[in-house]
């Protein structure tokens, strides 16, 4: 198993990444029936607009 460990500026372990071909396999074998809301791609998309306005301020406020 391919096993990424994600981690935040300070080095500590905040979570783990692991290839969906792994994940289907686990659900399959622990019997996982988990499945993605259908909306959260959307809601993924709006939360990183609005941390990119945070970061980068508009143009006209500079």
């Amino acid at each position: 198993m391919d096993v990424k460990y994600l981690s935040d500026d300070k080095g500590k372990i905040t979570g783990v990444f692991i290839a969906i071909e792994e994940w289907e396999r686990l659900q399959k074998q622990y019997n996982i029936n988990e499945k993605a809301p259908a909306d959260s791609g959307v809601k993924l998309q709006q939360s990183l607009a609005e941390a990119m306005k945070k970061v980068k301020p508009n143009e006209d406020e500079t």
